[in-house]
């Protein structure tokens, strides 16, 4: 018990000096599992193993809860997963110099082209783009790459498969019951989520580990099928904070299995570079579908890794000695590399597409894009930018009111319920800078920013003061970060939503309390 105590205290301390030097801190994390490694305290009795796997698989199935399965009935992302993923395999066998047989040179080459689904997922979910149009799209590339994945999988362990594999084609028709099963809880919150994680780690992983397949596709599997569950996005939030600390044991654990010298550095940085060329295809692809370069930009950055999957194949390749020790180190070094570097990357991604705008968006096509964002506000006396639950709730207040309003936000599931019910909302993503260069301000008199980030808030200030607006700016903030710098910024008023909650209900008592003098004992 001990030993993990000193563990997790290394990770913490570790990822809090790279948090300070604003690097991602689960790079922290892989690095406190190398060290440990170096002087000894590594995990020899496989102690990570358990938590490690849970927190992927939970990882998995909450992902799968967000996703959509209509999302996959889309022609043109069909055609840009194959394409590139069958181009980027090609240029990789010519590029790649191992010396292992053709056969594995290949299936090494297919699984070089798919990308981490827990960095992507991860660094969505700290920018808040999840439910974004490209964190979407993202996603779906994803889980095409672990379709692929399986297909791989089935391929490589037929010996495990057999005819009673295909008894898994049943288990859609179990899913009304499970529904039903957690809607019986759904009136205690804790029996739901212990409910949702049993039936995650048993009807996903371990179902279809006893069918041959791994717990990893079959968490994603499941939450993808109980997606359209009434509180399926809530168990997604609540089990996303559990498997952090579950997750914390992959890292460390995958720090652990780096072993470098100077030739397998060389190698892995090598490697490494190859991504360069996924992602500048992969771009270069989501252009000629019609994407515009902002949201082609972003989705290439979200994917700028190698796949944990990887690690899966190369493990049980090693295992049956089919590659050398040598060979193992380099590709290990080279994910955990990759990591490294998509973190960076995605972390300081918006920062990035500042700097290459002028030149990005001079490769989009001259045609209709499907993330085409407005470029006018009609004739709204009000912007608010994020409807989410406080954007909302002041859109239907001003409205109630007889203001003239417009709501935008970048979550396209949202918008169609907002434009169910009659409301005037349209999608933008408010961190786009095309959006607000090209954003003519008419009649406009208030921007009102309920954007969950105080990042992004601070960001949008910038923007539209930069490019003429002077009307007033409103922040219903939780002050996430500092509110002097939203001052400084450009911002008139900044609340807090907690405190305006207070304060609201303070009025009708006030008004009550007017309009009903107290009766005499």
């Amino acid at each position: 018990m001990e030993i993990i105590f000193v563990w997790m205290i290394g990770a913490l301390i570790l990822g809090q000096m790279l948090k300070t030097l604003s690097l991602p801190p689960l790079i922290g994390f892989i690095f406190a599992g190398y060290i440990f490694n170096l002087i000894g305290f590594s995990d020899s009795q496989n102690i990570l193993d358990i938590p490690s796997e849970i927190g992927v698989e939970l990882l998995l199935f909450s992902l799968g809860l967000k996703i959509k399965p209509n999302s996959f009935l889309n022609k043109d992302l069909i055609s840009v997963f194959f394409i590139h993923a069958a181009s980027i395999t090609l240029i990789y066998f010519f590029l790649l110099n191992i010396s292992i047989n053709f056969e594995l040179k290949l299936l090494l080459c297919i699984a070089l082209t798919f990308s981490s689904t827990i960095i992507a997922s991860k660094s969505l979910e700290a920018r808040k783009e999840l439910n974004t149009f490209h964190g979407r799209i993202s996603i779906v590339i994803l889980v095409f790459q672990d379709v692929l994945a399986l297909c791989l999988l089935v391929y490589m362990k037929t010996d495990d498969l057999s005819i009673n594999s295909l008894y898994l084609l049943l288990l859609p028709f179990f899913i009304p019951l499970l529904k039903i099963f957690l809607s019986k809880l759904s009136s205690s919150e804790e029996l739901e989520l212990i409910a949702a994680i049993v039936i995650a780690l048993f009807f996903g992983a371990t179902l279809f580990k006893s069918f041959g397949f791994t717990g990893e596709i079959g968490a994603l599997s499941l939450g993808i099928l109980l997606s359209n569950y009434k509180s399926a996005e809530r168990l997604a939030d609540k089990i996303w904070s559990i498997r952090e600390l579950l997750l914390l044991a992959f890292f460390v654990s995958l720090g652990m299995k780096i072993n470098i010298n100077y030739e397998i550095l060389i190698n892995s940085v090598l490697i490494l570079g190859y991504l360069i060329l996924k992602m500048i295809f992969l771009f270069f692809l989501l252009i000629l579908f019609r994407l515009r370069a902002y949201t082609a930009f972003l989705i290439s950055i979200s994917l700028s890794s190698y796949s944990e999957f990887l690690l899966i194949i190369i493990d049980s390749w090693l295992e049956t000695n089919l590659i050398s020790n040598d060979i193992f180190n380099v590709l290990i070094c080279s994910v955990c590399l990759s990591f490294i570097f998509s973190s960076i990357l995605n972390k300081y991604v918006h920062e990035i597409y500042v700097v290459l705008e002028s030149f990005l968006i001079r490769l989009e096509r001259k045609t209709h894009h499907p993330d085409e964002e407005p470029h006018t506000c009609g004739d709204s006396q009000v912007m608010i930018l994020g409807m989410g639950r406080v954007g909302n709730a002041i859109f239907e207040n001003l409205v109630k009111n007889n203001f003239k309003v417009v709501g935008f936000d970048a979550d396209t599931d949202l918008i169609r319920e907002h434009l169910k019910d009659g409301k005037r909302v349209t999608f933008a993503d408010a961190e786009d800078p095309g959006f607000w260069s090209k954003l003519r301000f008419g009649k406009l008199r208030t921007i009102i920013l309920a954007l969950p980030e105080f990042r992004a808030q601070n960001w949008s200030i910038q923007q539209a003061r930069k490019y003429g607006f002077v009307g007033k700016i409103l922040v219903p903030t939780r002050l996430q970060g500092d509110p002097a710098l939203l001052k400084e910024s450009g911002a008139d008023e900044i609340y807090d939503a907690y405190e305006a909650a207070g304060i609201g209900v303070t009025e009708i008592l006030l008004k009550d309390k007017q309009s009903k003098p107290l009766e005499k004992k």
